[in-house]
């Protein structure tokens, strides 16, 4: 089953790819964020490799980019907000939030990368290698 623009509307997706490089990436689309037609044409693909990303247990050194967060009234707003980016970086992969624009941007990156060469084939069949394209539309910029 194919995901319409209602089902991303109402969904706040955590969706996942490779870049060129193969370097491996987390973006949560807050119900407007762009999600590629090869991502959005299988909800059992789709919910495979979420599972697998999230069944990943061993954890790595994470930096935040604090020039791309929100402004937040207390510390406990913010701690809120960085939990599952943060989480997704300790898991080796690149976390992304949407912007107001539908593009995204970075918001926490592992200190050590997970990468596509090292994923199980059944991943490297289903998972989504981002066009050249699709990285300006998404306005990947410096990751490293």
């Amino acid at each position: 089953m194919e995901m319409d623009e209602e089902f991303l509307e109402i969904n706040d997706l955590d969706w996942f790819a490779s870049y060129q490089g193969g370097l491996l990436a987390h973006f949560a689309t807050g119900g407007r964020g762009f999600v590629p037609d090869i991502v959005r044409k299988s909800i059992s693909e789709y919910e495979e490799i979420y599972d697998y990303f999230h069944s990943i247990t061993d954890s790595v050194e994470v930096e935040v980019v604090e020039s791309n967060l929100p402004v937040f009234n207390d510390s406990v707003q913010r701690e809120r907000y960085l939990r599952s980016f943060v989480d997704m970086a300790r898991r080796g992969l690149f976390s992304h939030d949407v912007n107001d624009d539908g593009g995204y941007k970075l918001i926490a990156k592992p200190k050590r990368c997970r990468k596509y060469c090292d994923l199980p084939l059944g991943m490297k069949k289903i998972l989504h290698v981002l066009s050249v394209n699709e990285s300006a539309i998404i306005k990947i910029d410096n990751i490293l």
